[in-house]
């Protein structure tokens, strides 16, 4: 067990905080789940940059239930008792590790993708085929897995005890 640090939110101040933190997790769910249907729906809308689009509203969604879920239930809690099984606590950082470095990623994909547009214009259409963006999407992924997995391997063997 670990004991969460930080969030110190007030009795006082612990409802607004919970509303307007629910209020944006609602907002951001809502949002980039409505652009992933839109993309996902509209046959006129599956060109590289929209299926960019979609991809990095769905880290976006992913991301969001990984870290503001957490802190919805920890804003009640007092701060003596947040505690956070290692589990979890290793799953956590996984998801908020992974969200930003697919988010990078993605964007990286996404400037490549401008460049060829605009570089090279009259080739754009054979370089960014339906085919490349799959391999680039997997790379934006496969890339975070990656790295996110060997970060989190060479942590999790560290030693986490410590007496003061």
């Amino acid at each position: 067990m670990l004991l969460v640090e930080g969030l110190n939110v007030t009795p006082q101040s612990s409802y607004p905080a919970f509303i307007l933190l629910l209020i944006i997790y609602i907002f951001i769910m809502v949002s980039n789940i409505s652009l992933i249907v839109l993309i996902t729906m509209e046959r006129t809308l599956h060109q590289p940059m929209y299926i960019l689009f979609c991809n990095l509203s769905l880290n976006d969604a992913f991301g969001a239930s990984a870290i503001i879920p957490r802190l919805l239930s920890d804003i009640f809690v007092a701060s003596t008792e947040r505690y956070i099984t290692y589990i979890e606590c290793a799953v956590q950082a996984f998801c908020a590790h992974m969200f930003a470095c697919a988010s990078h990623t993605i964007l990286i994909v996404m400037a490549f993708d401008r460049y060829v547009a605009i570089c090279n214009p009259l080739r754009y259409t054979i370089i960014m085929t339906n085919r490349m963006i799959v391999k680039l999407i997997v790379f934006a992924w496969g890339s975070g897995l990656v790295l996110v997995g060997v970060l989190l391997g060479l942590t999790l063997r560290l030693s986490r005890c410590r007496f003061l």
